[in-house]
C-alpha cells in the first residue's frame, strides 16, 4: 500500500491459535538477555560510548526501546501478546500509558522486570508465572473456563453494594444472545423492576397491565352502541388530531427503538383486534361508529403510554435521588476497586455471572503485578509489600538488602536515564483541572507534598496496599475533611510509592470507576482518569535525539465489522507529510457523539502521531462492532482473535525495526528512524541558531545582566542572600549566546538537502 502496511491476525481458531504460539515458555523471553550490563541505566549505557566501547553501546541501543499504550476497554487484551513479541528482541526501557492501557504499562514494567526471576514450579489460582511468561498467561486466564467463568473480564468489575441496583442496570445493557444468550431488553427490564422497592414494582406491574390491556378494556366503559350517533364534525375533529399525533409517536420511537417500536405498538394492536371484534359479534358499526372507535382506542393507547412514561420517570427519579444527591459518598463512582462482591440471584436475571472466586479489579490488578515481578508471596499466598516505583528504578539486580541512598533515590526520581525501568503513568486531577505524569515529583517542602486518608482509600486499594503506604508515610497534624477523626498522612517519596496505586489513579472512568481522593494543603483534590487529558500519551520519553524507538500501540475502533486483512496497520516511515487521520462516521447520532468525544479528547495526540518520526513506530489496532467499547461479556473466542491481533503489531513493530531497510542496503530500519530523527532536530538546532544571532543583543546586554529579585531566589541551588543581586552566571550566558549565534555562520546556516517536508510546532510544555 502506499502509505502503510495491512495486515490480519485472524485465526480461524483462534483460541487454539493463542495456545500454539508458545509464549508462556519462559526460555523465550531470557536468552540472550542474562548480560548484566542489559540491565543498566540509559545513563550508565550512555558512558559505554564515552569510554569508547561502542559495540556494547549498539547492542544496548538497538536490544532496547520504549514503549507507550492507549487506553481502552481492550487494552488489557490485546497488549500482552504484543508485549510478548516485542519482548523477544527487546528490553523495555521505559514504558508509559493512561486509562486501561495503564494497566498494560504497569504489567509491561513488572514483567520486565521480573524477566529473570526464578520460575516457581506450579503456579495455582488466579497466580501467574514471572517475567513475559506470565504476561501471556494472563490472557490464557481470560480464554479458559467454562460456564459462569468465560466472563472473568466483567467479574473483575465490582460494584459497592449500595449502587449494585445501578450496576445491574448497566450490566443487563450488555447483553446479547449472540453472546451471553440473554435478550438485551428482557435483562434491562429485569434490572429496571428489580432496581426499586416492592411497592413501586408492584405499581409498575400494575402500570404495565393497565397499558398493555386499556385500549381493549375502555371498550367495556364506552359503550360502542353510542359511537354511531356521534357528528362529523366530533369526529374529524377528534380522528385527525388523534392520528397524526399516534403517527408522529410511532416514527419518534422506529427512530430511536427501531423493531422495538412493534413493542410500543403492542397495545394498540390489542386494542384494533378488540375493536373488531367488538364491530363483528356486537351491534352492527357504521363508518362514523368505526372512526369513533378507532379514535378511542387510539386516544386511550396514546394517554396510557404517556401516563406509564410519566410514572416510570417518577418512580425512577425518586429511586435514584438519593444516589444523584450523595454521590460524594459513593465516591463518584460505581465501582470501588477492592471492594469484593458476590452476584445475587437478581444479578444473574439481569446477566451479571455467577461469582467464581475473581477477586475485584484493584485487588487483582495488586496481586498481579507482584507475580509478573517475581516477588515472592508468603506462606498464606499474600504478598508482604507491593511493587514500588524504586523497585523499577533500581532494577532486578539491586541488592535488596543494601541500605537506601536517598540521594541517589532522588537523582533517579529527577533523571529517568538514571533508571533501570521507568514506568510513567498519566491521571487527571479533576479538582485542579490538569493531568499528572506518576509518579509525582519529590516533594521540595510540607506545603508541596500530596498526603491522603486511609479511610478514603479503604476499598479503593486493596487493604496490604493501604498498610504499605502507612508504614512510609508519616501522618501530619491535618485531619481529613471527610473522615473528621482520622489523620491525614504524608504520600511516600515517589520511590516507595506502589505502583498499583498509580495505576488505580490512572484507571478511573468516570461514572464507573470511583476516582482516588488525595489532598494538599488542606483541599481534596480527586484523580480520575488519564484518558481525560491524554489518553495516548506518545510524547512520553521523546527527546530531540532519542537512542531508541518509542513504540506505540494504537487502538481504533470502528463502526462496522473489522475486514480481514486490515486488523493491524503500520504507516510507512517515508518522506511524506503528516497523514491525515480518518475514520468512518456510523448512522446512529450514538457514532457522532463519540467521534466527538474521541476528537474533543485527543485531538493533539493523533496529530502528534501522524508526524514523521513518530507514525512509522505506532502500531493501529482495529476492533469493530461488539468488540471492546463498554462490552465486557466478550467471549473466549473474541479475546482470543483480539490477543492476536495484538501479537501481529508487535511482530510488525519487531520485523520493522530488526529487518534490513530494503531502500538502504547495509542499514536496518531503525537506523532510517534515527535519520528522519536526526534531520528533525537538525532543523531546530538551525533555528535556535538563527534566533540567538538575531535576538541576542536583547538577552546579553539586559537578560543575562537582570537585576534578581528575592522572588527569584528559588531558581538557584543556593537561594541565600544578598538580594537582589545581578544574574551571577551573566558571563557563561554570554558565551553560550555567542557560540549559538557563530553556528548561524557555519553549515546550519541553509537548511541542509533533504530537511523533512514538514514543519511540527514546537513550544514549551508545561509538564504533567
Amino acid at each position: 500500500m502506499a502509505n502503510g502496511e495491512q495486515h490480519s491476525g485472524q485465526a480461524h481458531d483462534p483460541v487454539a491459535r493463542v495456545r500454539h504460539l508458545n509464549l508462556t515458555d519462559p526460555a523465550g523471553y531470557t536468552t540472550g538477555f542474562t548480560a548484566d550490563w542489559l540491565r543498566w541505566t540509559p545513563a550508565e549505557a550512555d558512558a559505554l560510548a564515552r569510554d569508547g566501547d561502542e559495540r556494547r553501546h549498539r547492542e544496548y541501543a538497538d536490544h532496547s526501546c520504549d514503549l507507550t499504550m492507549r487506553g481502552g476497554t481492550t487494552s488489557g487484551v490485546i497488549y500482552p501478546l504484543a508485549v510478548c513479541s516485542l519482548a523477544r528482541h527487546y528490553v523495555f526501557r521505559s514504558v508509559g500509558g493512561a486509562s486501561a492501557g495503564a494497566i498494560a504499562a504497569a504489567a509491561t514494567a513488572a514483567a520486565e522486570y521480573g524477566r529473570l526471576a526464578e520460575q516457581p514450579e506450579t503456579v495455582t489460582g488466579h497466580r501467574v508465572r514471572p517475567g513475559f511468561a506470565g504476561l501471556a498467561e494472563l490472557v490464557d486466564w481470560m480464554i479458559s473456563g467454562s460456564g459462569s467463568e468465560r466472563w472473568r473480564l466483567v467479574q473483575l468489575f465490582q460494584p459497592n453494594a449500595a449502587l449494585s441496583r445501578v450496576f445491574r442496570v448497566l450490566i443487563a445493557t450488555m447483553q446479547s444472545p449472540e453472546t451471553t444468550g440473554r435478550k438485551r431488553i428482557v435483562a434491562v427490564l429485569t434490572a429496571l423492576l428489580a432496581a426499586v422497592s416492592r411497592f413501586a414494582g408492584l405499581t409498575l406491574l400494575v402500570l404495565f397491565a393497565g397499558w398493555v390491556a386499556g385500549p381493549a378494556l375502555h371498550l367495556w366503559v364506552l359503550a360502542p352502541s353510542r359511537w354511531n350517533a356521534a357528528g362529523w364534525p366530533v369526529v374529524l375533529l377528534t380522528a385527525l388530531p388523534t392520528a397524526f399525533a399516534a403517527t408522529w409517536v410511532l416514527a419518534v420511537a422506529a427512530g430511536w427503538l427501531r423493531r422495538g417500536a412493534l413493542v410500543l405498538a403492542t397495545p394498540l394492536l390489542i386494542g384494533a383486534v378488540a375493536l373488531a371484534l367488538w364491530g363483528t359479534l356486537g351491534p352492527p358499526l357504521t363508518v362514523r361508529g368505526w372512526l369513533v372507535g378507532a379514535t378511542a382506542v387510539t386516544l386511550c393507547w396514546l394517554l396510557t403510554t404517556f401516563t406509564a412514561l410519566a410514572a416510570f420517570a417518577v418512580i425512577y427519579a425518586r429511586a435514584s435521588w438519593p444516589v444523584l444527591t450523595d454521590a460524594r459518598r459513593f465516591r463518584f463512582g460505581i465501582v470501588p476497586g477492592a471492594m469484593p462482591y458476590t452476584a445475587t440471584w437478581l444479578d444473574r436475571l439481569a446477566g451479571l455471572p455467577r461469582s467464581t472466586g475473581v477477586p475485584p479489579l484493584a485487588t487483582w490488578l495488586a496481586d498481579r503485578i507482584d507475580d509478573l515481578a517475581g516477588l515472592t508471596p508468603d506462606a498464606g499466598g499474600e504478598h508482604p509489600s507491593a511493587l514500588t516505583f524504586g523497585d523499577l528504578w533500581r532494577g532486578p539486580l539491586a541488592d535488596p538488602g543494601a541500605p537506601e541512598d536517598p540521594a541517589r533515590l532522588r537523582e533517579m526520581a529527577l533523571r529517568p536515564a538514571e533508571r533501570v525501568i521507568n514506568l510513567a503513568l498519566m491521571s487527571t486531577d479533576l479538582s485542579a483541572g490538569r493531568p499528572y505524569r506518576l509518579p509525582f515529583l519529590p516533594g521540595t517542602g510540607d506545603d508541596d507534598r500530596w498526603q491522603f486518608c486511609p479511610s478514603c482509600l479503604d476499598g479503593i486499594v486493596p487493604g496490604r496496599v493501604v498498610r504499605q503506604l502507612l508504614a512510609a508515610g508519616p501522618s501530619t497534624s491535618d485531619h481529613c475533611p471527610t473522615h473528621r477523626a482520622v489523620r491525614l498522612h504524608r504520600l511516600p517519596e515517589p520511590w516507595d510509592l506502589p505502583v498499583v496505586l498509580a495505576v488505580r489513579m490512572s484507571l478511573s472512568l468516570p461514572g464507573l470507576i470511583c476516582p482516588v481522593p488525595l489532598y494538599k494543603k488542606g483541599r481534596q483534590h480527586w484523580f480520575s482518569d488519564g484518558g481525560i487529558t491524554s489518553n495516548f500519551p506518545i510524547h512520553f520519553f521523546d527527546t530531540l535525539l532519542p537512542r531508541w524507538p518509542t513504540f506505540g500501540l494504537n487502538l481504533q475502533t470502528l463502526d462496522r465489522a473489522v475486514r480481514p486483512g486490515e486488523e493491524v496497520f503500520l504507516p510507512r516511515q517515508d518522506a511524506t507529510g503528516p497523514t491525515v487521520p480518518w475514520a468512518e462516521i456510523g448512522a446512529g447520532a450514538g457514532a457522532l457523539a463519540g467521534r466527538i468525544l474521541h476528537t474533543f479528547l485527543g485531538w493533539r495526540d493523533t496529530m502528534q502521531a501522524a508526524l514523521p518520526g513518530f507514525r512509522g513506530r505506532i502500531a493501529h489496532v482495529r476492533q469493530g462492532l461488539g468488540e471492546g467499547g463498554t462490552n465486557l461479556f466478550m467471549p473466549p473466542e473474541v479475546i482470543a482473535a483480539l490477543a492476536l491481533r495484538g501479537y501481529e503489531a508487535g511482530e510488525v513493530l519487531r520485523r520493522r525495526f530488526t529487518d534490513p531497510d530494503e531502500g538502504a542496503p547495509g542499514f536496518t530500519q531503525t537506523d532510517r528512524y534515527r535519520w528522519i530523527r536526526m534531520r528533525l532536530a537538525l532543523r531546530e538546532y538551525r533555528e535556535l541558531a538563527r534566533q540567538a544571532r538575531a535576538r541576542g543583543p536583547l538577552y546579553k546586554r539586559r537578560a543575562a545582566h537582570y537585576c534578581v529579585p528575592e522572588e527569584l531566589a528559588c531558581w538557584f541551588a543556593d537561594p541565600a542572600g544578598p538580594w537582589p543581586r545581578e544574574e551571577p552566571y551573566s558571563d557563561r550566558i554570554e558565551a553560550t549566546f555567542d557560540q549559538l549565534a557563530a553556528l548561524a555562520d557555519t553549515h546550519l546556516a541553509e537548511p541542509f538537502d533533504g530537511t523533512a517536508p514538514v514543519n511540527p510546532v514546537l513550544r514549551l510544555t508545561p509538564p504533567e
